[in-house]
């Protein structure tokens, strides 16, 4: 299969072509971030360019296009709208476009930052109503791609954790750089996600590539609810680091003026029936992720 990964030089992008290069023909694409990954063609792309979107669909003729390509950083989001807009909803636009153009099914990577998180436990049927700029241009995304292309999958991802890379380090590469030298790690105690290895998250898309006339809305979080704090708590336990740098906060003592949603954690039964997967607990998901840096 000829596979699209738009934002390959991304968190969940690059785990995605990682993956899928063994067995399929990849192309990825990248922005800003010049990436080069054995086994697979890179070509630099901006999504808000709807004529490279274009051409570039046309010159590889894809069967699937995997968009993980966003403008995810909420703070930017929120005090550069137009931008997290184009970026997020009319990129997304040019590649549904470009995918219903081709004949290419479309996996679009949501967030779980479409539900306000008044209630928790979200499962598909919930309305979504997004409190931030962020979450609202994801949502206009979904609407636009399931109405552009009709084979659509939306998969909307919970708070995702794993190794990034020296350039761009991840929360988990941030927390234990910061635990190992003695500094304090503010987490917040009452708000709730459903985190999920980055890896599984990357296992999941491949699967439902592989998995014809599979279209819809699916969430998409790890095995288990749990506070920001005690995450850390799970996260320290399983890198044998000392809790006492751990500084329990609530959400109302944070800086940012930027409302966030209590409890997004998420239901992901649906997929998970579909596709016959167990979701790794919080506990699970470290410990392969401590094997896979020891190994």
């Amino acid at each position: 299969m000829r596979i699209l990964i738009t934002g390959v030089s991304g968190f969940l992008g690059r785990q995605v072509a990682l993956l899928l290069k063994a067995q399929h023909q990849v192309v990825g694409t990248y922005r800003e971030h010049e990436v080069s990954l054995d086994g697979c063609l890179t070509r630099r792309l901006d999504v808000t360019d709807r004529m490279g979107v274009v051409s570039l669909c046309r010159a590889c003729r894809p069967d699937a296009i995997v968009h993980t390509a966003v403008r995810g950083d909420i703070e930017r989001c929120e005090r550069f709208p137009e931008d997290a807009y184009g970026v997020n909803v009319q990129g997304t636009v040019h590649v549904a476009q470009a995918a219903a153009e081709v004949g290419a099914r479309l996996i679009y990577l949501s967030t779980d930052q479409v539900y306000d998180g008044a209630k928790g436990h979200y499962d598909e049927s919930d309305p979504p109503h997004p409190l931030m700029v962020y979450g609202r241009t994801k949502l206009a995304a979904e609407q636009q791609a399931a109405a552009i292309c009709r084979e659509t999958v939306i998969v909307r991802l919970a708070l995702m954790y794993g190794w990034g890379n020296p350039s761009r380090p991840t929360f988990i590469d941030w927390m234990l750089a910061r635990l190992r030298t003695g500094q304090e790690v503010p987490l917040f105690v009452d708000q709730y996600r459903t985190p999920l290895y980055v890896v599984q998250a990357a296992e999941v898309i491949k699967r439902l590539l592989e998995t014809p006339g599979v279209c819809g809305v699916f969430n998409l979080g790890g095995g288990e609810r749990l506070d920001r704090y005690t995450f850390g708590v799970k996260i320290c336990e399983v890198f044998d680091l000392p809790q006492r740098h751990l500084k329990p906060i609530a959400m109302a003592t944070a800086r940012s003026t930027t409302p966030r949603p209590p409890d997004c954690s998420l239901n992901s039964a649906k997929i998970s029936t579909l596709l016959g997967i167990k979701l790794l607990t919080a506990e699970e998901g470290l410990r392969t992720l401590q094997r896979q840096r020891s190994g």
